[in-house]
């Protein structure tokens, strides 16, 4: 079959507008934690999921849904509970990652939780996406873009050095965890757009090969959406002419990009 033919699927229809909206979007959340340097927040809040999801099971309730809830409320701690504790950010998620996954093990043994059927909820799949997963990316989508506009210059000034930001009147600590809060929303999202083990393909990779070309502020959110678009639509277009499998295939595309900005900046 031809891509075109492909396109005449609802479910492929689906899928590629997900991937247009959410490659352009949800990486540019991957400069957050590129500059606050809290790549291990991803493995926090995956074992936040993995609670929720055992959570949800025990409930009787949606074990995805739950999840992604647990990876909301942690992502809203964070911020708060670094500042409070006076820790590094990274150092509360290492504290909650290893914390949730007790809890979800100790679930898994007293509530009788299938432990296999909850690590499967993470396998995620663009093909698998319903309207009203459409709607909620659309939506992140809309409001990471509009972040990054209304306060562009306070995010920067964040970025630059936060202790400043605060001396200069900027409510940094605030635009931080908001930050964080949209990280964590995305990372939500892109577990089941790609599966847990391939967040990064869809949030960090991107933001990876654009902050080392890029010369300014513009051209790293500018790059950053657009290696993050072809990302996502080159690799599920390759995955539908080429039989491949979609997450695999994106993420393969994530570190072609990446690769090019390694040899390019060389």
């Amino acid at each position: 079959m031809s891509i075109y033919e492909f396109l005449q699927y609802p479910i492929f229809q689906r899928a590629l507008f997900a991937a247009i909206i959410a490659g352009s979007t949800l990486s540019l959340l991957g400069i957050v934690i590129v500059i606050f340097n809290i790549t291990t927040i991803r493995f926090a809040l995956m074992h936040f999921g993995l609670l929720g999801g055992a959570i949800g099971l025990a409930l009787g309730t949606n074990p995805l849904t739950i999840a992604i809830l647990c990876i909301a409320i942690g992502s809203l701690l964070f911020g708060p509970l670094s500042d409070k504790f006076k820790l590094d950010t990274g150092l509360i998620g290492a504290f909650f990652m290893t914390g949730s996954i007790a809890f979800a093990f100790l679930l898994f043994y007293k509530a009788g939780v299938p432990a296999l059927e909850v690590f499967s909820l993470f396998t995620g799949s663009i093909l698998t996406l319903t309207n009203n997963d459409i709607v909620f990316v659309s939506i992140l989508g809309i409001v990471i873009v509009f972040t990054y506009i209304i306060f562009s210059k306070e995010i920067q000034l964040v970025f630059y050095d936060e202790e400043q930001a605060e001396w200069l009147g900027v409510p940094a600590k605030r635009i931080r965890n908001c930050l964080l809060f949209l990280t964590g929303l995305s990372i939500g999202v892109a577990m089941k757009i790609v599966g847990a083990l391939l967040i990064d393909s869809l949030i960090l990779l991107s933001a990876m090969a654009a902050i080392r070309i890029a010369k300014n502020f513009k051209q790293l959110i500018l790059l950053t959406s657009l290696f993050g678009l072809f990302t996502t639509t080159g690799g599920l277009l390759f995955s539908m002419l080429f039989d491949f499998p979609t997450g695999a295939t994106i993420t393969l595309t994530g570190v072609t990009v990446l690769l090019a900005s390694i040899i390019i900046k060389k």
